[in-house]
């Protein structure tokens, strides 16, 4: 399968599961560049050994525990035994190449961390596979801030209400995991009718009202750290007070933000 094929593979499978392992066996199939890119951009990492095979001497295919053995000067040898009793007889204990043993593994959790890099988020996130979404931050627009929320299933990224299917946006340009930027701003920056802001029957009042909050403080506190930067020389108290005469205080008062900001 080629990268493409198996990008939209594993965003179908961890839409419902949100994690995924994969063995030796599975990689295979793949073309080996695609194998490469995925381990390249994060998207995929090594996990734990495998304990059973799919066993490949006959046509029955069973799965076959793997026993591990040391051996002096720390030489380790795997090997299985066929549960089918005649094929036993025939071909006795099998030798594992431990490469064969190998697994990987992709998660949601893994491209919630990609998608924040590639926005430029660099807040804390947190995840939990018993949610049907997580947020990863706020996004600047040209007036104000929005959420950015991944939508778990399908998967799929939520802006400004406008949803962007993850199979559409995140895609490889050459050897480099991308997003669409171009439509990422475009929902980031779309004005919507007053009927659609006015009525959110499926939003909480009180967590619209926290989300505001969220951004405000967000707002103070990207200034402080530019404020800090210019004038280091001043400490927080100065640096509130000059924040308070902005715009984006929204009339609190410069010990309300000294509070509130971190430098």
């Amino acid at each position: 399968m080629a990268i493409d094929q198996v990008l939209l593979l594993l965003f179908n499978h961890l839409s419902k599961h949100k994690k995924l392992v994969l063995n030796w066996a599975a990689i295979q199939l793949w073309q080996p560049k695609a194998f490469e890119l995925l381990l390249k951009n994060h998207v995929m990492k090594a996990t734990y050994k495998a304990t059973n095979i799919r066993c490949q001497t006959c046509e029955k295919y069973c799965t076959v525990d793997v026993t591990r053995h040391d051996y002096p000067n720390n030489k380790i040898r795997y090997y299985a035994v066929c549960v089918d009793d005649y094929m036993h007889e025939q071909v006795g204990r099998m030798t594992i190449p431990p490469e064969q043993l190998q697994q990987w593994q992709c998660s949601t959790k893994q491209l919630l961390k990609i998608i924040a890099r590639l926005l430029n988020i660099d807040n804390e996130i947190t995840f939990s596979v018993n949610t049907e979404q997580t947020r990863l931050g706020m996004l600047a627009k040209e007036a104000g801030r929005k959420w950015v929320t991944l939508i778990h299933n399908p998967l799929a990224l939520e802006i400004n209400q406008i949803i962007l299917p993850l199979e559409e946006i995140l895609y490889f340009d050459g050897d480099s995991l991308t997003l669409d930027m171009d439509r990422v701003s475009y929902a980031l920056n779309l004005k919507q009718p007053a009927h659609v802001k006015g009525y959110l029957p499926s939003v909480n009042q009180r967590e619209k009202q926290r989300s505001k909050t969220q951004a405000m403080h967000q707002d103070w506190q990207d200034a402080a750290i530019k404020l800090k930067k210019k004038f280091p020389q001043y400490n927080k108290t100065w640096i509130s007070k000059q924040i308070a005469k902005l715009p984006i205080a929204q009339g609190r008062n410069a010990e309300t933000i000294r509070k509130s900001i971190d430098i």
